[in-house]
């Protein structure tokens, strides 16, 4: 019997045998997987005047998340029958968390939240189920001594990470007083009111970290992708060499693992596979980012 990858292989040249259609859809993703690209999304079935989903839709080549930015994005790649359809996303599923990557281009801007504590916002039950363990999953072997976590909310995912590790030294950031009191009756000692941009202000002079967590910030809460890349690379300035940097959040990521590597980062992780053909209709946590800084 043929092998998944043996059977997602020949399913590929057929694929590439194939002449290169155009799809208009709503929403396109980008997953990248098997030394291939290919689109996901709602496509326009002009005949029957509505979209539906396809788990993956194109083959495409030299598309990049900017060609597909905002609503009803038209691109063009080699046509994925039903059937090959199924062939690659058993091929993908059964992949490790370092072999494929979701790709989400920017479809809008959402304006800034004001949150008040961050506990008490309806998103924080995603958190508190889903994000949280995953993070601490990701967390599990790697030693620490200092631990930030920017963007620490009201201090929640800090408090359990100093719970499983007594001996670290926690340190959070967050912009909102609300969340930083919270944070600070949880018996968070190292908590920062500000902006992460203004990171090397506001943490002590000097200070470097083992492990650098971004639980929601790099994602769409910080709503310009450039403030994103910045942030990174401030942050990685200082992580010490061997450091470790997680990025997860509730939305979608702005950065990609070819941004991380310009970052001067290891990828190790980039997604769960097994998630990302889940209806989009529920919640389930596709993207994961788990680095190291190069020495």
């Amino acid at each position: 019997m043929r092998n998944n990858e043996e059977q997602f292989r020949e399913a590929v040249g057929r694929i590439r045998a194939a002449a290169p259609v155009s799809l208009t859809g709503r929403w396109f993703n980008l997953i990248r997987a098997g030394g291939c690209d290919f689109i996901q999304g709602e496509v326009y079935d002009a005949d029957a005047g509505k979209g539906h989903t396809r788990n993956i839709a194109l083959l495409v080549e030299g598309v990049e998340a900017e060609d597909l930015e905002g609503f009803w994005p038209e691109v063009t790649g080699r046509p994925v029958s039903v059937e090959d359809e199924e062939v690659i996303v058993r091929f993908i599923s059964s992949l490790g968390e370092n072999e494929a990557e979701l790709i989400v281009p920017l479809r809008n801007v959402s304006p800034s939240v004001n949150w008040g504590r961050f506990d008490e916002e309806k998103e924080y039950g995603i958190y508190e189920s889903a994000i949280y363990p995953a993070v601490l999953d990701a967390l599990c072997g790697i030693p620490f001594r200092r631990l930030l976590d920017a963007g620490c909310g009201s201090g929640n995912l800090l408090e359990r990470i100093a719970g499983r590790c007594p001996d670290a030294e926690c340190h959070g950031i967050d912009v909102n007083p609300d969340n930083v009191e919270a944070a600070r009756e949880r018996g968070l000692t190292h908590i920062y009111e500000g902006d992460a941009g203004e990171m090397d202000r506001l943490l002590p002079r000097g200070a470097v970290f083992d492990a650098i967590v971004f639980c929601g910030l790099l994602n769409r809460q910080v709503t310009a992708r450039q403030k994103a890349l910045d942030i990174l690379q401030t942050s990685v300035g200082r992580l010490v060499p061997g450091g470790h940097v997680v990025i997860t959040g509730y939305s979608s990521c702005h950065l990609t693992a070819d941004d991380l590597s310009r970052a001067g980062l290891s990828v190790l992780r980039k997604c769960l596979p097994k998630n990302l053909f889940r209806d989009y209709g529920s919640y389930a946590l596709r993207q994961l980012y788990l680095c190291r800084k190069n020495a």
